[in-house]
């Protein structure tokens, strides 16, 4: 029988995966802060302009507004990253803040994440919210880190479903193998997840709570 994981040793797994999770979102944060910065610097020396137009600023705006958007949807996602979750954690909570910090990187090459919710009912599970994060996040930071530098790697399906017993979520990405990293593997599985891995997708099981 699997020896339940320590809450310290899933804690340190999961503080080494979010180091690596913000990195990539560093360059994100201060592309957007810059495009705000600088849409609102056009915005400023043409409206101090007697005779401009509002049309003048108007793309500036909205693109300030685009940018904004897209800090604020980061920072909030980095914030709730650093938290505690709550208990019992949500994983569709959970999976949605996971998959907007690993969208975020500087790679061109890497790959964008898309969300399907196919759940109904509630998210929780019993299992601990830092193993949660930890075992969506370490696989997925795996598969969309884009190999190839010359083309952007193949969009990852993330899926959330429930059945009787788990809430499943399963990471599939047709150009490469999913899997739980060697590193978290065994936490991860103290701590209750389960998982089923196929040649192109991870399937996670987190028990209900």
């Amino acid at each position: 029988m699997s020896r339940t994981a320590a809450p310290d040793e899933v804690g340190a797994l999961w503080l080494q995966t979010l180091q690596r999770a913000v990195g990539r979102a560093s360059h994100d944060v201060k592309d957007a802060l810059n495009g705000v910065s600088v849409n609102l610097e056009v915005i400023r020396s043409r409206a101090a302009r007697p005779d401009a137009p509002a049309s003048a600023v108007a793309q500036f705006g909205e693109a300030a507004a685009h940018q904004l958007e897209r800090l604020t949807s980061l920072t909030e996602a980095v914030l709730a990253a650093a938290r505690a979750e709550r208990e019992p954690a949500d994983v569709g909570v959970t999976l949605r803040r996971v998959a907007t910090l690993c969208n975020a990187s500087s790679s061109s090459a890497d790959a964008a994440i898309v969300l399907v919710d196919d759940l109904v009912g509630s998210a929780l599970t019993g299992v601990h919210g830092d193993a949660v994060r930890l075992a969506i996040t370490a696989p997925l930071l795996e598969v969309v880190a884009g190999a190839d530098r010359s083309r952007r790697a193949a969009e990852v399906t993330c899926t959330i479903r429930g059945d009787d017993d788990a809430i499943r979520v399963v990471i599939a990405a047709p150009d490469r193998r999913a899997a739980m990293p060697g590193g978290v593997a065994e936490a991860v599985r103290g701590a209750g997840v389960r998982w089923t891995e196929g040649e192109h997708d991870l399937s996670l099981a987190f028990p209900r709570a």
